[in-house]
């Protein structure tokens, strides 16, 4: 991205040390990058693009949350984000479900996303000042090969919110019953199809 607009600065930001340290690789020509958080980030007015790719969805109070972007954009900037929205399927159903048969591992935590309906990100936009925007879901199909690569993805995604709850052997536990309960409701096919849902988004003011 930051090559194809031509940027003259570019920076990306992300709370884990990890992933920067993977990223820092690809510094130079004005390009960086810092630890922080979005909804934190300093740079109100300063921003010509805010862009985001799958991490809006991790965060809460999502009307609040785009007001603070919108904040940080020159006049005349945008905004374009992706966010998955797979909150009403079993993948994200069953991990509620088995966070509540681990309540009392868990000290009753549950990991709840708040992702807004496509056409509540539209009336948002508009009300924050958008004179143009483009809002849509997207179904992306995924050919996996098998149901278990399910449980794998979100080993990385969803499920690393309880990971970081319990202890190696209550959490090897947690999944095992979260695939079982999975699996009732997802049929056994190699390779396995998995349609996945994400709101693509951009406004411009």
């Amino acid at each position: 991205m930051h090559d194809t607009l031509a940027a003259q600065e570019t920076l990306g930001i992300d709370a884990s040390e990890k992933m920067l340290q993977k990223a820092r690789q690809f510094e130079g020509n004005g390009l960086r990058f810092e630890q922080g958080k979005i909804e934190e980030n300093p740079g109100d007015g300063e921003f010509d693009v805010i862009f985001s790719n799958a991490a809006l969805q991790w965060l809460t109070e999502h009307e609040a949350l785009f007001e603070k972007l919108r904040g940080k954009l020159k006049p005349g900037g945008q905004l374009a984000v992706q966010i998955p929205t797979m909150d009403n399927e079993p993948v994200h159903k069953i991990a509620v479900e088995t966070a509540k048969e681990f309540s009392q591992e868990l000290g009753g935590y549950v990991r709840r996303l708040e992702v807004l309906s496509p056409e509540t990100y539209a009336k948002l936009l508009y009300k924050l000042g958008f004179v143009k925007q483009e809002v849509k879901l997207q179904i992306y199909g995924h050919v996996l090969p098998s149901r278990e690569a399910i449980v794998e993805w979100y080993r990385g995604t969803l499920l690393t919110a309880y990971e970081s709850q319990l202890d190696v052997q209550t959490y090897e536990r947690f999944v095992k019953r979260y695939q079982q309960k999975l699996f009732k409701l997802l049929e056994d096919e190699r390779p396995f199809f998995f349609p996945y849902k994400r709101i693509l988004m951009w406004g411009h003011i």
